[in-house]
């Protein structure tokens, strides 16, 4: 059956070539002669006897100007461009003519089955995330021939075509250049994904912000004045009182510090500033950050954490603040224990002895998947088996393609 349907094809496009030809030269010999025997009847009495000699170097000059205008028409009216480049030039500039990437994948499918006179084109590009857009023009039919699209050795998607192209080298130059139309079909939408992961995080560092305003810096100051209030009325009457409630005041007054600090180093880490994490090493720079007022924190880093990418390194430091800042305000812990090691990828855990896992730690919890799906990896935050609470991280070890 196939073979029939092969056979068939075969014919018709032999058909077509001899149409194409026979369509080509008549008109061609029509408008010669035209030429030629307009200029012997219009100027012989001008000319004489050079009227034979006028009248064949023109025809001559015209012919392969001619030939080529009217092979265009042809073609035209046909649907059956022969020439490779004219068809992968308009195609070309069909996609040129595109607003957009996602229109020029359209636009660049409908001239891809003009070109190949397919009666139907599909193509597939994988965008990030494992999705697929699919753009068709006509359908593929039950037999169709399927060209994966190539672009720098790597795969890009799909051309299926409806039955077998008459010319394979044809198909394979449009190919190449649908390929580079899904690459940046795959741009774009890698392009709008990292957009609307930008605007997910910047929301949730904006929540984060008014949380802990809200419900940590914001009571505390709050406190704080109602007891510098009472030790000032207390201070003539009862100075054991007053000293007593300045103590207080002096606590609270270290624990808003240690919230404004927390408050900034969200925003701005130090160990991004200055040297940079590349300079002191993500194994330093966690050190650094475990040494603050607050519960015992303890740092184990099996092996080396050298030549980590640096997306990898502030990714992990930011988690590492991010749960830290959690076991520091809610979870009433007295130790803490951050871990680093590299196995298939740099794996990162900050777990405590704390309560639990209170609502506000849930809420954190979204923004420390978003630090580790920047890179590619993912975050979980979990209730211990012993008590307390677990922030598992695992980022991989490449490089951004």
């Amino acid at each position: 059956m196939r073979a029939a349907v092969l056979s068939g094809m075969d014919r018709r496009g032999r058909a077509l070539v001899l149409l194409n030809r026979a369509l080509v030269y008549a008109a061609l010999t029509a408008v010669v002669g035209a030429v030629y025997f307009g200029i012997i009847t219009l100027g012989g009495p001008l000319l004489g006897s050079l009227s034979g000699l006028v009248a064949a170097l023109a025809a001559g000059a015209l012919f392969h100007p001619v030939r080529l205008r009217l092979q265009d028409v042809v073609n035209r009216l046909l649907g059956s461009e022969r020439d490779p480049y004219r068809l992968a030039d308009r195609v070309s500039r069909t996609v040129q003519e595109a607003n957009g990437p996602a229109e020029a994948l359209a636009s660049a499918a409908t001239a891809t089955r003009r070109a190949l006179g397919a009666d139907g084109v599909v193509v597939e590009v994988v965008l990030p995330g494992g999705r697929v857009r699919r753009v068709a023009d006509g359908e593929p039919g039950t037999h169709p021939s399927v060209v994966r699209l190539m672009w720098h050795g790597r795969s890009m998607g799909w051309l299926t075509v409806a039955g077998e192209p008459r010319d394979p080298a044809l198909l394979d130059m449009l190919a190449r250049q649908l390929a580079e139309v899904a690459h940046a079909v795959q741009l774009s939408a890698d392009l709008q994904r990292s957009r609307e992961r930008m605007l997910v995080t910047r929301e949730e560092e904006r929540h984060r912000l008014r949380r802990n305003l809200h419900d940590g810096l914001g009571p505390t100051l709050t406190s704080l004045a109602l007891s510098v209030d009472e030790a000032r009325r207390s201070l003539a009457s009862d100075p054991d009182a007053a000293e007593t409630l300045l103590s207080k005041a002096r606590r609270q007054m270290s624990e808003a510090v240690v919230d404004v600090r927390d408050l900034v180093y969200g925003l701005r880490p130090p160990a991004l500033d200055g040297a940079g994490l590349d300079e002191i090493g993500l194994e330093s720079a966690l050190r650094m950050l475990a040494d603050a007022p607050g519960p015992r924190v303890d740092v184990v880093v099996p092996g080396s954490l050298a030549e980590l990418p640096a997306a990898v390194e502030v990714a992990a430091y930011k988690i590492a603040h991010e749960a830290l800042a959690n076991v520091r305000r809610h979870a009433r812990a007295t130790t803490a224990l951050i871990r680093v090691e590299r196995r298939d990828g740099l794996w990162l855990s900050v777990s405590d002895d704390g309560i639990g896992l209170p609502e506000q730690r849930r809420q954190g919890a979204a923004l420390m998947r978003a630090r580790a799906e920047e890179v590619g990896g993912a975050c979980e935050i979990d209730v211990r088996p012993g008590g307390g609470t677990e922030v598992v991280a695992r980022l991989p070890l490449r490089e951004a393609g």
